[in-house]
């Protein structure tokens, strides 16, 4: 992540042109679509054996992460349901 932060405008202009190219063709490669899924303990006093007591979290790359963060603005609609999504969005 700090190669974005500290990439500069050539950085800038190559992710960009990446993220114009997924856009264009509407496809994103499989590569920036796979991320790990790590389930987190909720309450550690209760049973770690029961599956409901655990929550997953996915790890993707910074370059999804990013990308992800560039869209969202633009894919984000405000009306009656999402008030009603908590986690799963």
């Amino acid at each position: 992540m700090e190669a974005f932060i500290y990439g500069g405008h050539r950085m800038y202009v190559h992710l960009c042109r990446l993220f114009n190219m997924f856009l264009r063709h509407a496809y994103v490669p499989d590569v920036f679509m796979k991320s790990v899924i790590i389930p987190l303990v909720k309450c550690k006093t209760g049973y770690l054996s029961d599956v409901n007591n655990y929550t997953a979290i996915a790890i993707s790359n910074a370059v999804s992460e990013l990308f992800e963060s560039v869209l969202l603005p633009h894919i984000k609609m405000d009306n009656y349901y999402n008030a009603y999504q908590f986690g799963a969005r």
